[in-house]
């Protein structure tokens, strides 16, 4: 069976200190991709000029026409002009060990029919590391349908895919309608993901292969707020119009986690959260409905107090 051709999508967004480490490890890749799309969004650090010195045909530099915050209309650009049959995401702020699109390639060779392929991530901090929380379910390479997804979703409140550590077919991102670029600056890779899952499945690897630098320069996700209603519910609701007793069960679970999720970053934002306690699905949300509450009546300055004690008693635990 012949290898996946790879198309890697990289946004980028004033990362002159890590872009150059990302896309070498993206060269260096044991099985090479056939491209490599860096779209820039207005970098004005220089970082533009790295990537465009940088003496290797297989780097495409594309520019966003449209400046805006996130990666999201950045990755759908990358993909529309990628030429590959299957699409690898790492941002410009992540790094690739040297068998990362091997072992996705071995995925995909392992069930040809899958939608997306997975491996396992580190996550990196200026002071430790720590790797991907998984299900037990995913201790061994698997398959999953949309069920298994959820299952292994909820079972660690992690999401099974990180964009920087999978491929999804070109074909069935198209179908699944793109990442949600002009609807959310957060959260919009775990909707797409499950817009994917909820017509394939995903293979899953679960020896690391990626890392994800949490402290990096620029992050978005230290720079956007979330006080909202999640990107994904809306997706989840449609999905469970249509879905069957287990799969409606998981994903209303999955909903009341999210909120649940952006419930608890409202605790430490002196703004208040829009998102509503009808957004919850009850009785199994109680708890969340709960949290919820608290994060739209307690004044802003004991909120802020109250979840910084949490957490230095969580960090002497």
């Amino acid at each position: 069976m012949t290898s996946p051709n790879f198309s890697v999508v990289m946004p980028l967004f004033n990362k002159a200190g890590h872009v150059r480490a990302a896309i070498d490890s993206v060269l260096a890749q044991r099985l090479p991709p056939q491209e490599v799309v860096v779209i820039d969004n207005r970098s004005t650090d220089g970082a533009r000029a790295l990537v465009a010195a940088i003496d290797d045909p297989r780097i495409r530099l594309l520019d966003l026409p449209i400046p805006g915050p996130g990666g999201y209309a950045g990755r759908n650009l990358g993909i529309r002009a990628a030429e590959g049959d299957w699409i690898a995401f790492l941002d410009a702020d992540d790094l690739w060990a040297p068998e990362h699109l091997a072992q996705l390639a071995e995925g995909i060779a392992a069930d040809p029919a899958v939608s997306a392929v997975a491996t396992r991530f580190d996550h990196v901090f200026a002071d430790r590391s720590q790797p991907q929380r998984i299900s037990p379910s995913l201790a061994q390479p698997v398959t999953l349908d949309l069920a298994g997804f959820l299952d292994a979703w909820l079972a660690v409140r992690e999401c099974p895919m990180w964009t920087g550590a999978i491929a999804i077919r070109r074909d069935a991102l198209f179908a699944a309608g793109l990442f949600p670029e002009g609807k959310a600056v957060r959260g919009g890779d775990k909707d797409l993901w499950l817009r994917v899952l909820a017509r394939g499945r995903l293979r899953y690897d679960p020896r690391a292969s990626a890392v994800f630098h949490r402290d990096s320069e620029n992050k978005v996700s230290k720079s956007t707020t979330t006080l909202g209603l999640p990107c994904l519910v809306d997706t989840a609701r449609g999905l469970i119009d249509g879905a069957g007793p287990r799969e409606a069960a998981l994903l209303r679970r999955l909903v009341n986690q999210e909120i649940a999720h952006y419930a608890r970053y409202a605790m430490k934002h002196p703004g208040r959260t829009a998102i509503r306690v009808g957004d919850v699905y009850l009785p199994e949300g109680a708890g969340t409905a709960a949290l919820l509450l608290a994060a739209k009546l307690i004044p802003a300055p004991l909120r802020q107090s109250g979840h910084a004690l949490r957490n230095r008693l969580l960090a002497r635990a």
